[in-house]
């Protein structure tokens, strides 16, 4: 475990008779000294500056060694691992090594003096908070002394031995033993890293491509040959439909960091602009229209073969712009070994998933993205980790990365190892992933999954299956001191990047860190009892609706509590549950064409309500299959004449909720009062159970108001009347129901003006209208539509307890 106490150059015992020179000996550990031939007297030379060359000794296989008298000073002094620099320092050692049949002298690894990481590094990566670890750590190309190599660091620290191997050396565990690292100072000790430098010589000698890993001797006496955790690219997996035995990691050509020439970006604007809304707090006042895409089966070739990130870019920005998204969801990005954990069974915290291509080729992808001013989140997962022997599960041979006590340590519903929080070193490693995604690859956001089953011990467990914390109580502290403290260096860091929790159960204070003893700071929360409750009601046959109306009134009671993503996501419509357009009316047996009628109100109410919309790939044209992670989306539905129209309904909604502020702007302040009219920015217009019919009408200062109303009934009304908080003229902005749409033609039509009248007595103005069946209407308020208030406005508004003044975000309304 410290090959350098003994190979590379030492000085033997001074001779007190020659006071200017000592004795120094060299020993070469290298494979190619005996390749494929027979070492004979003479063959294996020492090179030295000023010195002809000197023949070198054969020990046993691989070690030669030599004896040399030089000038005393001629080896200097050693480093001071306290002085190294960030990033290490290695100096040229003074030899090198001719070998037979090989043209290039060979560079001695453990000739270069010096150490590969600093102390403040190894400070950093012990305290959990190491923004930079991907740069220390798993293997980068370095040049010392102008000697290109490649500069390996891990963290195995209860491993008895651990050595570099891949294609270059054979897979020979013997090649490139790593060294221990020990701490400066009289009392330092070893910190669990282990390191080396193998040189190769100039930087077309570096095997770039070569797959490599980690060979672990354990403490039981067993070899290991593990993947790198930190490693920035992967083989591809060699079978989708199983987790591979091995799945190496490769030598990237890509590593921004280090080489001469990084990856050409052209986003300098969207990431200044991005950069400034983080700083000003603005970042969430913007529309969020959320288009979830799996890449690899978004769209295939031909013949059914995955496409690269390349190959994907320009048919993908075409088609979220043709939709008028402006942002998009990519699921599996970090690098997983089975394609059927959708990337959630993740190995490659620090790799792009390598069956699309490398990490040039994903920040091709973005980069066009953003050129777009297409905004990218990608799935991060903090919560668990593949326990496949493939991945970094037991990497040094016993519980490293995960907890030693199963009882912490597995997630048995999912088959998935659980993070060990507790340690620093994995929580660097864990935060560090994250700023890396964010620097390397522009990232804008991170959807970061299964948040619950952290915070919760007791998550998916059985009684006797988990361990309360120190207090006697359910929640996992060292998780939630993890997520605050990924949430607030996010800011630090990266202003303008958003932070968005999928957490499915009522903990208080996901998007806040205020109370400082379980607010976590993430920026917005996934609203999955939204979903559920909305699906459930939508699944009923209309004359059981009613009944169940207050799922779809429930959410106003805690809406203002957090802030919001409305999801329909790829959960919905996977795993044996059918797709929307299978779940609309599901209960009756609705015909086809009424399903789509309810699917196009249904996306209408989604963008609407307060909350940032999101609509997994495919459902924009109402796939009739349920997903499959391994077949492309059914694109040839996308041409029916009936399908045109709901992809058009989703393009036209989104336009809309992205242009007119009130649908927007006021999402996470549902309930406080807008000026200059004083209605709050969410406010109920109409509740009727027995028709099935909703409305409320959305406000934004000055703006001109939104009335959304809703019949998810199949009857069509008509002349409904509906009372507004102003009287004049609406104008119509959309209608679900009109012909560009697929629908009828019922009600009125996109861009028509209604007028309000005294026709209902529980209000001064109203609107009498035909309201078809399964429709959404979006109505435009007059434009001087502050002096036009209703002097008895519906019902449903004239009650408030939220008396606020005009709103503008500030970090202090996070938690800062």
């Amino acid at each position: 475990d410290k090959p350098r106490d003994v190979l590379g150059c030492h000085r033997l015992k001074r001779d007190s008779r020659e006071a200017d020179s000592d004795l120094f000996v060299f020993r070469v550990w290298h494979q190619s000294v005996e390749k494929e031939w027979e070492a004979e007297e003479g063959d294996v030379q020492l090179l030295l500056e000023g010195l002809e060359p000197l023949k070198m000794q054969r020990r046993c296989a691989w070690l030669y060694e030599a004896v040399v008298r030089l000038p005393a000073d001629w080896l200097p002094q050693a480093d001071d691992a306290a002085q190294a620099p960030v990033g290490g320092v290695l100096r040229l050692p003074r030899y090198q090594v001719r070998i037979p049949q090989q043209e290039r002298p060979l560079h001695d690894a453990f000739g270069y003096v010096g150490f590969l990481l600093a102390e403040v590094e190894i400070d950093q990566f012990q305290s959990g908070r190491f923004p930079n670890v991907s740069d220390a750590l798993g293997c980068h190309c370095v040049c010392a002394g102008g000697v290109f190599g490649l500069r390996f660091a891990t963290w195995a620290p209860r491993a008895v031995f651990v050595s570099v191997v891949g294609d270059w050396n054979n897979w020979d565990g013997r090649a490139c033993p790593m060294a221990k690292r020990f701490r400066a100072g009289e009392h330092g000790g070893f910190c669990g890293l282990w390191e080396v430098f193998v040189p190769f010589g100039e930087l077309e000698d570096i095997p770039f491509g070569n797959k490599y890993g980690y060979k672990i001797h354990t403490l039981a006496g067993t070899d290991l040959v593990k993947m790198d955790p930190y490693a920035q690219e992967m083989e591809v997996p060699s079978d989708m439909y199983h987790s591979p035995v091995f799945n190496a990691s490769v030598i990237s050509s890509c590593d921004d960091s280090y080489r001469a020439e990084p990856f050409e970006w052209s986003d300098d604007e969207w990431m200044k602009q991005r950069e400034e809304r983080g700083r000003l707090g603005t970042a969430l006042l913007q529309p969020m229209a959320i288009y979830e895409v799996h890449l690899p089966s978004w769209r295939r070739g031909a013949k059914g073969e995955v496409l690269g990130y390349r190959q994907l870019a320009e048919p993908l920005v075409e088609h979220i712009k043709a939709l008028k998204f402006n942002w998009v969801e990519l699921m599996a990005l970090a690098h997983h070994p089975f394609q059927g954990s959708w990337g959630y069974q993740v190995s490659g915290y620090y790799s792009c998933y390598s069956l699309l291509g490398g990490p040039d080729d994903l920040k091709y992808l973005i980069d066009k993205l953003h050129e777009a001013e297409i905004g990218v989140i990608m799935d991060f997962v903090p919560a668990h980790f593949c326990r496949d022997q493939c991945s970094f599960c037991d990497f040094d041979g016993t519980a490293t990365f995960e907890y030693e006590d199963p009882r912490e340590g597995e997630q048995r519903q999912w088959g998935t190892k659980v993070f060990n929080f507790r340690r620093n070193e994995v929580r660097s490693f864990l935060q560090g992933a994250v700023f890396f995604w964010a620097e390397r690859y522009h990232i804008d956001g991170f959807r970061c999954d299964a948040i619950s089953s952290m915070i919760y011990r007791n998550f998916g467990k059985e009684d006797g299956q988990w361990i309360p914390n120190e207090h006697g109580d359910i929640s996992n502290l060292e998780a939630v001191s993890l997520l605050q403290s990924l949430n607030q260096t996010m800011k630090e860091f990266w202003p303008g990047v958003i932070m968005i929790a999928e957490e499915s159960t009522a903990w208080t204070g996901v998007t806040t860190l205020r109370p400082a003893d379980f607010g976590l700071g993430f920026d917005l929360k996934w609203d999955l009892g939204w979903m559920n409750d909305s699906l459930v009601y939508l699944e009923e046959p209309t004359w059981n609706k009613p009944a169940n109306h207050s799922k779809l009134t429930h959410r106003a009671t805690y809406m203002q509590d957090e802030r919001y993503v409305v999801p329909l996501s790829h959960d919905e419509v996977a795993n044996m549950k059918g797709s929307l357009i299978e779940k609309m009316g599901r209960k009756e047996n609705l015909g086809f064409y009424e399903r789509l009628r309810l699917l196009c109100a249904y996306y209408g109410y989604q963008a609407a309500a307060p909350g940032r919309p999101l609509l997994f790939m495919g459902q924009e044209y109402g796939q009739g299959r349920e997903w499959n992670c391994y077949q492309s989306l059914d694109w040839h539905e996308g041409d029916e004449a009936v399908r045109k129209g709901l992809c058009v309904w989703v393009s036209d909604l989104m336009g809309t909720y992205g242009f007119h502020k009130p649908l927007h702007m006021g999402d996470d302040q549902p309930h406080m009062k807008q000026f200059p009219v004083g209605a709050k920015s969410f406010d109920w217009v109409e509740n009727n159970a027995s028709c099935c019919v909703l409305a409320f009408c959305r406000h934004w200062k000055g703006e001109r108001p939104v009335l959304a109303i809703f019949n998810f009934g199949c009857q069509y009304h008509q002349g409904y009347t509906i009372g507004t908080p102003y009287w004049g003229g609406w104008e119509v902005l959309l209608n679900s129901d009109d012909g560009r749409y697929g629908g009828r033609g019922g009600g009125p039509g996109n861009s028509s003006v209604l007028w309000t009248g005294h026709h209902r007595g529980d209000c001064s103005d109203s609107l009498r209208l035909d309201l078809p069946g399964h429709s959404c209407l979006l109505l435009l308020a007059p434009e001087k539509f502050a002096e036009a208030k209703a002097s008895r406005p519906p019902g449903g508004m004239n009650a408030s307890d939220h008396l606020g003044a005009d709103i503008e975000y500030c970090m202090a309304d996070i938690g800062y």
